[in-house]
């Protein structure tokens, strides 16, 4: 497993420099960076139902420093001036990193501590973010809903809000007539406190999520800041691992580890992380992939997507695949309980799409998983992300990670009808002195030939069939098919880098006495095998 996860990391590096963007969104202020210093443990702060099928609303704490050159404008709504405080609980189990919070509702900055947590710092408290200050909302201000929003009414990618028509506009429920976009905070604390149930509003997670044995747990947050430029945004992320114990019916948490700033999924372990933003137009989004191989010609693919940013949304994931690559066990997480919208998937045109349904694209602050096994080894691929709303922007972009692309054997079927199967036990490398091919569904005990050649392709004789060694074809093995109509030929690899990438054409030819006046012989064609040779040549046969 060690293997396959380096090789990864390295054909990652080498590969990334194709789709990288040197573009920076259209408000970015150089003079503006802040950077997570701190994330607290999280605490419960109400349930609903009992364990185990009950639901529990969670907060923690989180701490900013200002370390760019510039006070940062820290305004309480209904001011539209203001950062955003975002949260995602993850979890490692089984091999998969996955979101198992909800897409949850955002704090909107309310006023400015500017503490000295970060160093010296000289400005009052107030509503401005001093240089080199710091400002800490406790488990409590993160979770009180009366400054908890929907993530939908923010633009990530700028850092602005609108207040009007908003949830503090509306109220909830929302009042009647104008008022409900005039601008004005409707929403009152009563309605806040006793409105939206024990836990509706905050991190919600369901007990199931929180009861899996061995698990790592992770609490991340994200602070969207207006003017913050892309190039700076990584220490905007910050994730703490914490412990989990349970009570009766209440849980208990407590922080493991220090502090780690990025997106969660580097604290994935054997994965490896790329991303990309949609240029100057829109968010970032992280992908990370991890390749095992449980069987020795089987790898098992496992991606999660984290869009840190990225206001449209990705309604299409497109992953490049190998024509006669097998897909299997394809399985898809998202955040919520709805069957009815997990995307679905078609293996079509050199590519696996897994896309949307039902609205339910990869918003800002989720993680989304895809995973499958596949024949086809891991090679550096450009996985292509669809935007899901209309925009100024490309309707899609490019993220450098690795695909079922390294496929080495490719099928080349008989047109004779019924001919028998041509297969390899693995892939051809250098020095495989192991390598053998065997053929099924010939007739037991005949003797059967195989051909090897570069192609291309001719019919063989009155027959018809397809001769996919071409007409150069010579024999290289013979061997008696068994009883059961097998027949194994023996194909050693040298160890030889002059092979690297070579492509070859092989064949078998059963050959049988007929009898009758003149004894005459018949020859039948198995189906066709391109088989690439080399232990590092990419692509497709």
């Amino acid at each position: 497993m060690h293997r396959i996860g380096s090789r990864i990391s390295l054909l990652v590096s080498l590969f990334a420099c194709l789709s990288g963007s040197s573009f920076a969104q259209s408000n970015a202020d150089d003079e503006v960076d802040v950077f997570v210093a701190e994330v607290g443990s999280p605490s419960q702060l109400g349930r609903e139902g009992s364990y185990p099928t009950g639901r529990v609303g969670l907060s923690f704490l989180t701490t900013i420093c200002n370390q760019g050159q510039k006070r940062l404008d820290w305004y309480g709504p209904m001011d539209d001036r203001h950062p955003f405080i975002c949260f995602v609980i993850a979890r490692e189990s089984d091999g998969r990193m996955v979101q198992i919070s909800d897409r949850s509702y955002v704090k909107h900055g309310i006023v400015a501590a500017n503490s000295t947590l970060c160093g010296s710092c000289s400005e009052p408290f107030g509503n401005l973010l001093g240089l080199g200050c710091s400002d800490t909302y406790s488990t409590g201000l993160n979770g009180d809903r009366y400054t908890l929003g929907p993530p939908s009414e923010i633009d990530p990618w700028l850092g602005v809000w609108d207040r009007q028509c908003s949830l503090f506009d509306r109220g909830f429920p929302a009042v009647g007539g104008a008022a409900a976009c005039d601008e004005n905070r409707s929403l009152t604390g009563f309605m806040a406190d006793n409105n939206f149930g024990p836990v509706g509003n905050r991190i919600e997670i369901n007990d199931v999520e929180l009861d899996v044995s061995g698990a790592d747990y992770y609490a991340m947050t994200y602070y969207v800041v207006e003017t913050e430029a892309d190039k700076v945004r990584d220490d905007n992320m910050g994730v703490q691992k914490f412990n989990v114990s349970r009570f009766g019916n209440n849980w208990s948490f407590s922080n493991t580890g220090p502090l780690e700033l990025g997106t969660v999924l580097e604290q994935w372990s054997g994965a490896t992380v790329t991303s990309n933003s949609n240029g100057k137009d829109d968010g970032r989004v992280y992908v990370a992939v991890k390749v095992t191989e449980p069987t020795p010609g089987t790898y098992h693919y496992e991606y999660a997507f984290h869009n840190r940013d990225n206001g449209r949304g990705i309604g299409e994931i497109s992953i490049p695949v190998c024509p006669e690559a097998t897909i299997s066990n394809l399985g898809f997480k998202d955040v919520d309980e709805d069957g009815t919208n997990d995307w679905s998937a078609v293996v079509a045109k050199g590519a696996l799409n897994v896309s949307q349904n039902n609205g339910n694209a990869l918003e800002w602050n989720t993680i989304y998983n895809v995973w499958f096994d596949s024949d086809a080894a891991p090679e550096p691929a450009s996985l292509d992300l669809v935007e899901f709303r209309a925009g100024a922007g490309a309707p899609d972009f490019a993220v450098t990670a690795v695909a079922p692309t390294g496929i080495f054997s490719r099928r080349l079927p008989s047109t004779c009808g019924g001919a028998p199967d041509l297969t390899a036990n693995g892939r051809a490398t250098l020095g495989n002195a192991g390598f053998e091919l065997t053929t099924t569904g010939n007739t037991p005990g005949a003797r059967n030939v195989l051909l090897v050649g570069f192609g291309p392709a001719t019919s063989y004789g009155r027959i018809g069939c397809t001769l996919w060694s071409g007409a150069s074809a010579r024999s290289i093995s013979v061997a008696r098919s068994d009883g059961a109509g097998t027949a194994v030929h023996a194909l050693p690899i040298p160890n030889q880098v002059s092979l690297e990438g070579i492509d070859l054409v092989l064949q078998c030819a059963e050959a049988q006495t007929v009898a009758g006046p003149r004894n005459s012989r018949s020859v039948t064609l198995s189906d066709g095998l391109l088989i690439r040779l080399g232990n590092s040549s990419a692509g497709c046969p």
